[in-house]
């Protein structure tokens, strides 16, 4: 099958197009991998399909046995590597689960758009995206006890932090959901932003002097 390059051209912008829908998705929520790495993961992966065709097409032109599986098939096992960067840990709590299988299916997406299967690279995305929306307010529905809201802390950078801010929420019944952080070279300080969830009978004031227990830091905000 030879790739026209009008063929060539559409594929690549179905890739953008999906991983983009996903990766925007994932932003929204503050997660490690958001909407440029699932774009260019699915464009990516996409260049690597169409590759694998264009060789086997190639070589089978020269009396060679060819699989256009080959090379593609390095991508489903290589991609978790990466996904393994969105999973972090802190305290006893495990973060970027979903965002890591995203990032492993959305290669998936980009694997299928390459060699033309469109329909099911549609479909799987829109099944993504129900998973990560619609799944996720019915979960919200099955702990309607729990709700949650933004933590923005200013610490002093130090080993653990994460922990000790993970053990604190824990004492309240809390947890974080999503976390970014952003470093500073310069004064030594670190700006932690994440989306935390809690209980309704527990008490913002509660949380926060739990928190200022903790002598790194020095700034708390609570929306």
């Amino acid at each position: 099958m030879v790739i026209s390059n009008a063929q060539l051209i559409v594929r690549l912008l179905v890739a953008a197009t999906l991983g983009g829908l996903v990766g925007l998705e994932r932003e929204r929520y503050n997660q490690p991998a958001g909407f440029r790495t699932h774009l260019i993961l699915c464009v990516g992966s996409c260049l690597i399909m169409m590759l694998s065709i264009h060789v086997a097409f190639d070589i089978v032109h020269r009396s060679y046995e060819a699989d256009p599986g080959r090379i593609a098939a390095q991508v489903v096992s290589g991609i978790g590597f990466l996904g393994a960067g969105a999973i972090l840990r802190f305290g006893a709590s495990v973060k970027g689960l979903t965002t890591a299988a995203s990032l492993w299916t959305i290669a998936g997406i980009g694997l299928a758009v390459g060699s033309g299967f469109y329909l099911g690279a549609v479909i799987a995305t829109i099944l993504m995206m129900l998973a990560l929306t619609t799944l996720k307010k019915l979960e919200k529905v099955f702990l309607s006890g729990r709700y949650q809201q933004q933590l923005t802390l200013s610490v002093r950078d130090s080993v653990g932090i994460i922990g000790k801010i993970e053990n604190a929420l824990a004492k309240c019944n809390s947890s974080i959901c999503s976390i970014r952080t952003e470093k500073s070279n310069i004064t030594g300080m670190m700006e932690i932003q994440s989306i935390i969830q809690k209980p309704k009978n527990i008490n913002i004031a509660r949380i926060t002097q739990e928190l200022h227990l903790i002598d790194e830091i020095s700034e708390i905000e609570i929306q």
